[in-house]
């Protein structure tokens, strides 16, 4: 029997969810300002951000929207016609016809990150889903995108050409049967036209979707979670390559490298302030010993302290001659901590 606070299917709208990252702000504006305001769908809405401060994501697709914008709450319902955002810190997720907010671990070293969005979407929605991968680097959204593909919905993706990072866009046209690869000002009509289809029930909207074959456990690695340390498992996600820890932090290989990186980096450091604070001690021990009259242990302490020195010099100089690299942080969005 169905419970009675439980939203009937066909009460609950199609959801289109939106997925960007660097250079996304741009993108999700432009798009937002050509949604006609009677679009019979849910639009909900991942930035990747960072999560500490305070994002005006919401205020700012608002003034360029003629559909409300708000940011997402939990257990708020979903409606059509309605663009939900997530607060940096929290997945934004789709459940039973209602938003969920999570703290749950982070995904390509993100949170709120596209992916889970698009998971849910798909498990949710099924048929009745729409993903939208917009501009950023790397391969986030690649993985969710095909699990929303998998469950009969629709996959679009922001034309490589038209977006100021292509990565998002070029990883996902790589890996999924996208229905759609389109400029921004291209996406409003058609989505328009997709959800008027799904509404009627058009038997068009259902045909050639390719099932993709389940999530894989591909065993253990030798790495380890660049956030907390566990030991990482392979696992193929619909044909997607991820790498999962058991917490549940969760990598696409692009992500991971990029992870790996940042956590080596973190490592060098803290090693260039463990010799420099080596040297600082061995420098006082040499001076104590000298004043007590020890020549012979002071000059050994001295000699000990300038190796210490020299090697934090090295590794700082490694470090800082390392060429940079695109972490694929936002930091386009007004008041947006980076």
């Amino acid at each position: 029997m169905e419970a009675a606070n439980a939203p009937r299917s066909h009460d609950i709208p199609a959801v289109i969810a939106i997925g960007a990252s660097a250079g996304g702000v741009e993108a999700l504006k432009a798009l937002m300002s050509t949604l006609p305001d009677d679009l019979r769908a849910a639009v909900v809405v991942v930035l990747h951000v960072a999560e500490a401060g305070t994002s005006v994501l919401t205020s700012i697709l608002d003034r360029s929207c003629a559909l409300p914008v708000t940011t997402g709450r939990h257990g708020e319902p979903l409606r059509p016609g309605h663009v939900f955002t997530a607060r940096p810190g929290q997945h934004l997720l789709v459940e039973d016809g209602h938003l969920a907010v999570s703290e749950g671990p982070r995904e390509n070293g993100h949170r709120p990150a596209v992916d889970p969005l698009f998971r849910s979407v798909a498990e949710a929605l099924g048929p009745r889903s729409v993903g939208i991968v917009l501009s950023g680097t790397r391969d986030d959204g690649t993985a969710g995108l095909a699990r929303i593909k998998a469950r009969g919905g629709y996959a679009i993706v922001q034309d490589p050409d038209d977006a100021l990072f292509d990565g998002m866009p070029r990883s996902a046209i790589a890996e999924v049967r996208v229905d759609a690869v389109l400029p921004i000002h291209d996406m409003a009509e058609h989505l328009a036209r997709h959800t008027r289809a799904l509404e009627s029930g058009m038997p068009h909207i259902l045909r050639d979707r390719t099932e993709l074959p389940p999530a894989t456990d591909g065993g253990a690695t030798a790495y380890t979670c660049p956030d907390c340390g566990g030991a990482l498992w392979r696992h193929d996600d619909g044909g997607v390559e991820r790498y999962r820890c058991q917490v549940g932090h969760s990598y696409s290989l692009e992500s991971f490298d990029v992870e790996q990186a940042r956590a080596l980096e973190a490592a060098l450091w803290a090693a260039v302030r463990a010799l420099q604070n080596r040297s600082t001690l061995l420098q006082e021990m040499a001076a104590r010993a000298s004043d007590r009259g020890h020549a012979h242990s002071a000059r050994a302490w001295m000699r000990n302290a300038e190796e210490s020195a020299e090697r934090a010099h090295l590794v700082r100089e490694l470090v800082e001659q390392s060429a940079p690299r695109d972490h694929d942080v936002v930091h386009d969005e007004p008041g947006t901590a980076s």
